[in-house]
């Protein structure tokens, strides 16, 4: 008789074909000294942004921790021999992709000069960092304790925000910071800080998930004071999300609208009024104070020069006007045409990228986004019932959280050519390693269905679980 007519031999080849466990551990050859050295320095690297901030505010000279991890680094990321780790992922060969296009616009730049320069920074400060996450977070542990790492720098931000932060125009913002002197960059950093507290709020411990909702707390207050109203959008579009999707709802709901209450209760009424002085058509808002007229004119400007972006990525849909010159390209328009022109840049991370860079490096770096999005989400989704997962449910919901703030976010101001995606994409691809591919791959997920009902462990000294065909 055939074997496929006989359901035990079905069901034993199913086994002998399944992943044996959720969470994967690292290969022999992607571990060793310099890659635990890496992540030690990775980790480091964290916090030592504020720990300059600091030096320079205490003592008026820097601390020189960055300097020194900057040129280890790329030095560990050679010897660790995981320099190409981040390459087998798809977000890691659009992410190259996205550096080639940006390098082919070089040369047809407005200037040229200016765009070498950019490039010269962003690439060992920034685009480089996504393979150094894939590179030293080789195991799901590694990836939790660098969430851990990096709550505890939101904790230093929330410190420099209390002790340096003030109000100016309306606005809060932390002034001669190293790093926030923009409240649109303070904002953001804020959102994501938020997004990283949510992973205290699914520890068993109940000190950790008070510390984490007064995170959350400080960090909205923060926020809403910075009258970043991209941000605005942002935190409304997370709460949503959170209570929709997020685990155990009642408890979200009871947590999250005391927190958003006393948030707006300590956040002046003047801030609140311009988050919400929002128009399609800002000509008609007649204002009534000097704070207004500044919010109604900035949405004036920032829709022509979202006009004008768009404008440039038609114009020159393959290479754009050349990496960081949309403010040069405006300004030497405006001097054709007779007009006066303010050196600003696009106030938007996508046409930034499209009107600088070309259409093709645009969908590059949209791919990166959505990619990001998709495979923390799926992970979450499809690890939320499992038991003994919730601290990869929890880790893969904060990381798609951290990823949507900064979609909505950079949808309203330019900062395309920053540590932020690269940070986010990295820590993503290597939670992707640390997982079997069925929890983010429909590839994978499908021939899982193919065997139907398979048994497989979440880990190490855990119960075996059943995954269920749906």
């Amino acid at each position: 008789m055939s074997r496929f007519n006989n359901s035990k031999a079905v069901l034993d080849t199913a086994r002998e074909t399944a992943p044996t466990s959720l969470i994967l551990e690292p290969s022999p050859s992607d571990t060793g000294l310099a890659q635990r050295m890496g992540f030690a320095v990775l980790c480091i690297f964290a916090i030592s942004a504020y720990a300059n901030e600091f030096a320079v505010r205490f003592f008026h000279t820097k601390a020189y921790i960055s300097t020194v991890l900057w040129v280890l680094l790329p030095v560990l990321l050679i010897l660790s021999g995981n320099f190409l780790r981040g390459f087998r992922d798809t977000i890691g060969g659009l992410w190259l992709g996205f550096l080639v296009w940006v390098s082919l616009a070089v040369p047809f730049s407005v200037w040229k000069g200016g765009s070498v320069a950019l490039l010269v920074s962003y690439v060992p400060h920034g685009w480089i960092q996504l393979y150094y996450y894939a590179a030293f977070l080789v195991s799901f542990r590694q990836c939790r304790r660098l969430m851990f790492f990096l709550i505890a720098s939101n904790f230093l931000l929330l410190l420099d925000c209390f002790l340096f932060g003030t109000v100016t125009d309306g606005r809060f913002e932390i002034p001669q910071s190293m790093f926030f002197t923009n409240a649109n960059d303070l904002a953001l950093q804020l959102l994501i800080a938020i997004a990283q507290f949510l992973y205290l709020l699914y520890q068993r411990q109940a000190w950790k998930q008070v510390l984490g909702g007064s995170g959350i707390l400080l960090a909205l207050m923060y926020m809403l004071k910075t009258g970043s109203r991209g941000a605005w959008l942002a935190v409304i579009v997370l709460a949503c999300v959170s209570i929709a999707f997020g685990k155990n709802r009642t408890r979200s709901v009871l947590i999250g609208v005391p927190i958003a209450l006393a948030a707006l209760l300590l956040v002046p009424s003047s801030v609140f009024h311009r988050l919400t002085l929002v128009e399609l058509q800002p000509e008609t808002l007649i204002a009534t104070n000097t704070y207004d007229a500044f919010a109604v004119a900035s949405q004036i400007q920032r829709m022509a020069l979202f006009r004008q972006s768009v404008m440039y990525a038609a114009t020159h849909p393959l290479f754009g006007v050349g990496p960081g010159q949309f403010a040069v390209a405006a300004f030497g328009d405006s001097v054709k045409e007779g007009t006066q022109a303010t050196w600003l840049g696009t106030h938007n991370s996508y046409t930034e990228v499209a009107s600088e860079c070309g259409i093709p490096a645009f969908l590059l770096y949209f791919s990166v986004i959505v990619l990001t999005l998709v495979s923390n989400f799926r992970i979450f989704r499809r690890t939320a019932n499992l038991p003994e997962s919730s601290d990869l449910s929890a880790l893969a919901f904060c990381m798609f959280n951290a990823t949507l703030v900064y979609a909505i976010c950079t949808f309203f101001f330019h900062i395309a050519y920053s540590s932020y995606l690269p940070g986010i994409a990295g820590m993503s691809v290597a939670l992707r390693f640390c997982v079997h591919p069925s929890l983010w791959s429909s590839r994978a997920r499908w021939r899982l269905r193919m065997m139907g009902n398979v048994p497989v462990r979440l880990g190490a000294g855990t119960d075996s679980v059943t995954i269920a065909a749906r």
